[in-house]
């Protein structure tokens, strides 16, 4: 009866540190998808003028090349 009690109790145990983790994981999973997110937007928002920046760049290129 006792080595039963001990195995429930730590059997208890172990799943309140395993949902406890579980937690914490999920939360910082969470995170890391919103940042992941934000930096898409931000990539997405300066690839047009990363465009316009290198299309005047060749411009100068080819000019520079036909003087």
């Amino acid at each position: 009866m006792e080595t039963s009690l001990k195995n429930i109790i730590w059997f208890g145990l172990i799943l309140v540190a395993a949902g406890t983790t579980y937690g914490m994981m999920s939360q910082r999973l969470q995170a890391v998808e919103s940042k992941q997110q934000q930096l898409e937007k931000i990539i997405l928002q300066d690839i047009p003028d990363i465009r316009e920046r290198v299309i005047r760049l060749e411009v100068l290129l080819e000019k520079a090349l036909d003087s």
